[in-house]
């Protein structure tokens, strides 16, 4: 599973560097920058199937790993390190939910035959989950471990999505 970290700030501003882009005219400008977005573009594009929720979410990890790298690259405000490090939490819990991180972690527990401490471990979710099914029967310790793990996933995507509906609107230059 890919782990995405903090993109380091750079010293200077964009305001203060002088590129080849300054000595060029707008037109020639907005032609090689699109055809740099269609190169970038080409892998994830190519890629892409019209499956499920998995391709709309790639889309959407690959948008923003763009516009995060863009955005730290040019320093240009002064809300850029509080808006990289959200969009970098964004592109932990895309990651964490194409891999099912949070629905196969009971797996590892039992695996080695310890859905116990897995359970122990999310006490307050097992707790909810007993809660809001009450009609289930859980005396088998499985049953509750993928009630928990689904859950929880369930957590991570909604998590995922309240993030964007709240800060996405101020990730621009």
């Amino acid at each position: 599973m890919k782990t995405y970290t903090k993109v380091p700030l750079p010293e200077d501003t964009a305001w203060e560097r002088k590129t080849w882009r300054r000595y060029f005219h707008w037109k020639i400008r907005y032609f090689i920058d699109g055809v740099y977005n269609i190169i970038r573009w080409v892998p994830t594009i190519y890629h892409d199937r019209d499956w499920d929720h998995y391709f709309i979410t790639k889309m959407l990890q690959k948008k923003i790993e763009h516009q995060r790298n863009y955005l730290v690259k040019h320093n240009g405000y002064s809300a850029v390190e509080y808006d990289g490090y959200w969009m970098t939490v964004v592109l932990n819990l895309i990651e964490r939910e194409h891999e099912e991180y949070y629905g196969m972690e009971y797996m590892n527990y039992e695996e080695i035959g310890c859905l116990d401490k897995y359970l122990a471990r999310y006490a307050n979710t097992k707790r909810k989950v007993i809660r809001e099914n009450r009609g289930v029967d859980f005396r088998d310790e499985k049953k509750l471990a993928i009630y928990v793990s689904t859950y929880r996933q369930q957590k991570c995507r909604n998590l995922l999505f309240e993030i964007l509906k709240q800060k996405s609107t101020s990730w621009w230059e």
